[in-house]
């Protein structure tokens, strides 16, 4: 395992054991070892680290451990030698301390500082586990159209005063301060952004257009370019603020603190602390932090945080629960199964929020577009403004003219409505999906998705519901209405799947049964009320010596002879889910015109199901592996389109994983689903496979038309600019801006469910 050894001094002399915490901290998430020395009065304490934690993670869980365990208020620092620290007695509140890891966050061993992405001048930096939008400048959107508002108000006096000839000279000089006021945030950050390596942020490219604006004299058009900028800019802010919210919900769902019963007292802990077997005890309007089994109490729960359903689930003892149900009345004692990292609740906020920095292949090419696309039009605007004035007469005069038409080739180049409108058409579509209870890995997965013209499903627990159910009666005229009451007798002490459906349909029997008998993979021979009795396949009986025709009725059979004279037959059947009619006729609306069965049951059966749902094809008697192998060769012969299986998610692991798209279904609560699948449904609803694929098809849709639309705008207006048809700045960044918020809009649409 990769590991990282970091140092902790811990600046207190008022705790006499404090070799304690060497065995507090082993309990800390990611610590492997530690070691506690004694140097000059202060302790030191080296640890290891696994592959992912940080040393922040450690720094925030020992002032914990001072807090608790030592009633000590501690403060976290960063000294010389990039060692975290943290020093004793300092009051602290929560805001103070995150403006103090902002402070030093240049000092944090860049190992564990991610950037992740960066648009328009804001770097958003993961400082170990905690995620901060990192900007010189933490305007709230109000405070920001305050600025805008002032500055549009400066700018209108300076726009009176210019009409007045005692005031003419002076006007110039108050745009200047309205353009100051609205541009100053860009200005600072596109400077900055040349210091820390960035050399072409939109940011640059605004300020060099508006400033080059100034210098030809253009006082308003300079102030229109910063404007017009910033608008664009706040309505960026305010739709990634809007479409975060979906994932912050998720994340906020998960309470902090629970209740835990030990020894009849009730303590508040930490979710983090809670251990399997441990009693939590959930009230009316709480929310479950982790996975656990009803151990006492009842109550109905809203799980469509979790899965996305609106309807209660009424629960009771021994019913299991998932972190993110809420209780919605009732107090109910819960066993924990798992901690909280392993708790449905926590991989799913894992996968969505993983989901993001998993980019599509659309989204890789429009970093990679802008990376090149920026320089590009920089130079070209500096090859504009300053060559073609060498074959005018007067260089000054052709430098004005070219000048205003490089400025314009700027101003409508800044590539915001691709950099930002195409991932957030992801973002949103990911967003959209967790609100149903979809949870998608990966924004790539949503644009193989849309390629998909063929879903491939298990049968078993996929189409059908996975539970047998008897669907005819057949029986002799001596055994009319006691046929099923005399098998269930039979079948009253094993636990067979098909002698639970044949129990569950008579209910309760009385009875004793002799001599009873079970042959593997035959039946079974018992004797009651004196008489021999033989239940068992068609097979069976047959090497029994018993005379009768076998049944034509397609299903499951189980045969019964008295005496060894046939006295019926009762056939069982795995009930089709309601579902899976709408949701095959959905698929084919959808583009998906290949539905494929992977079944073990016989070809007649397959048969049935396939013509009764009106799937393209069935593929029969399949053992295990036989149906990893059946869709490799359909994922062969598919071409360039993707190929998508549903499974139930815990048998059906291999083929999800091989699929180019996996569906684990019902994957509530199941660790190889959530492992192997694709996108996990986390109920058993099997309409939201169509629902995920027209998602994917209105995503992909969306992206492409914001890529179309964007381009052939900019393309439009650079040409119109440098022929000289149009010079007007107005129009060239008000085209650049109000596509940009054409595209926003038209991802933002991607929440709509």
């Amino acid at each position: 395992m990769d590991v990282r050894v970091k140092s902790l001094k811990i600046l207190t002399e008022e705790i006499n054991n404090l070799e304690e915490i060497d065995t507090s901290i082993l309990n800390i998430k990611g610590v492997i070892d530690t070691k506690l020395n004694k140097i000059d009065g202060a302790y030191k304490l080296d640890y290891a680290l696994d592959n992912w934690a940080s040393d922040y993670d450690v720094m925030v869980s020992i002032m914990d451990l001072l807090q608790n365990d030592y009633s000590l208020d501690s403060e976290p620092y960063f000294d010389e030698e990039d060692d975290i620290s943290v020093e004793k007695d300092i009051k602290v509140d929560m805001e103070d301390e995150e403006n103090h890891c902002h402070e030093h966050c240049h000092s944090c061993d860049h190992e564990h500082h991610e950037e992740s992405s960066h648009h328009h001048g804001r770097s958003h930096i993961n400082c170990g586990c905690h995620s901060h939008e990192h900007s010189e400048f933490n305007n709230t959107p109000k405070s920001k159209i305050i600025e805008l508002g002032v500055s549009l108000v400066i700018f209108i006096i300076g726009l009176i005063l210019s009409f007045i000839d005692s005031t003419k000279k002076v006007a110039p000089y108050i745009m200047v301060v309205a353009y100051s006021v609205a541009g100053y945030e860009a200005i600072f950050e596109g400077i900055i952004g040349i210091f820390r390596k960035k050399f072409f942020t939109e940011n640059l490219l605004m300020t060099i257009a508006s400033v080059s604006a100034l210098f030809l004299g253009e006082t308003a058009e300079a102030y229109g370019i910063m404007l017009l900028f910033s608008i664009g800019e706040l309505f960026e802010h305010v739709a990634l603020d809007n479409s975060s919210k979906v994932i912050d919900n998720l994340k906020n769902s998960c309470p902090k603190m629970v209740t835990v019963l030990k020894d009849g007292v009730e303590t508040k802990v930490k979710v983090e602390s809670i251990k399997v077997g441990d009693v939590i005890v959930v009230k009316a309007g709480e929310i479950l932090a982790i996975d656990g089994k009803i151990i006492n109490g009842s109550a109905s729960f809203d799980s469509k945080t979790v899965t996305g359903e609106s309807k209660y689930k009424d629960l009771d003892v021994g019913d299991e629960v998932f972190g993110g149900y809420k209780n919605v009345n009732g107090v109910v004692q819960i066993e924990a199964l798992k901690t909280y990292d392993e708790s449905t609740l926590s991989k799913i906020m894992e996968i969505v929020e993983n989901s993001a920095k998993l980019k599509s292949k659309k989204e890789s090419f429009i970093e990679k577009f802008a990376k090149w696309y920026t320089p590009l039009v920089l130079v070209l605007a500096v090859l504009l403004a300053f060559v073609p004035p060498f074959f005018s007469a007067v260089y000054i005069d052709g430098l004005k003219i070219w000048g205003l038409r490089a400025i314009m080739l700027l101003c409508v180049s800044c590539p915001c409505a691709l950099v930002i409108s195409v991932p957030l058409t992801y973002f949103c579509g990911v967003g959209a999906a967790a609100q149903k209870g979809v949870l998608i890995k990966s924004t790539n997965t949503l644009e193989k998705l849309a390629s998909c013209d063929t879903v491939v499903f298990d049968k078993t627990g996929t189409l059908t519901k996975g539970e047998l159910k008897i669907t005819k009666i057949l029986s002799t005229k001596d055994f009319s209405g006691k046929l099923l009451n005399t098998i269930s007798l039979l079948e009253k002490n094993s636990n067979h799947p098909i002698a639970k459906a044949i129990k569950k349909a008579s209910g309760e029997v009385n009875g004793e049964v002799y001599e009873f008998k079970e042959i593997a993979g035959k039946g079974i021979t018992a004797t009651i009320d004196g008489k021999y009795h033989i239940l068992g396949n068609f097979k069976f009986l047959k090497e029994s010596g018993i005379e009768f025709k076998e049944c034509e009725e397609i299903g499951t059979k189980l045969y019964l002879a008295v005496e060894n004279k046939f006295a019926g037959c009762i056939v069982l059947n795995d009930e089709i889910r309601d579902e899976a009619y709408g949701a095959i006729r959905e698929l084919k609306d959808y583009g998906v015109y290949k539905t494929v069965m992977l079944t073990g049951d016989s070809k007649e059966y397959a048969k049935t199901i396939r013509k009764e749902l009106k799937m393209s094809t069935s593929v029969s008697e399949l053992m295990p592996d036989g149906k990893v192998k059946e869709l490799e060769n359909i994922i062969a012969n598919n071409g360039k389109k993707a190929v998508a299986f549903v499974g139930d998610g815990v048998n059906d692991a291999p083929s999800i994983t091989r699929a180019d798209v996996g569906f684990a279904m019902g994957a509530l609560g199941s660790d190889s689903a959530i492992e192997s699948a694709d996108i996990v449904l986390t109920d058993d609803d099997l309409s939201k496979v169509p629902y995920t694929v027209r998602l994917a098809k209105r995503t992909n849709s969306i992206a492409k038309q914001n890529i179309i639309v964007s381009l052939a705008v900019k393309v439009i207006i650079m040409l119109l600019g440098a022929f000289g048809i149009t010079t007007s700045l107005w129009l060239a960044i008000s085209s650049d801006v109000g596509i940009m918020i054409l595209a926003v809009l038209n991802a933002i649409r991607n929440r709509i469910n």
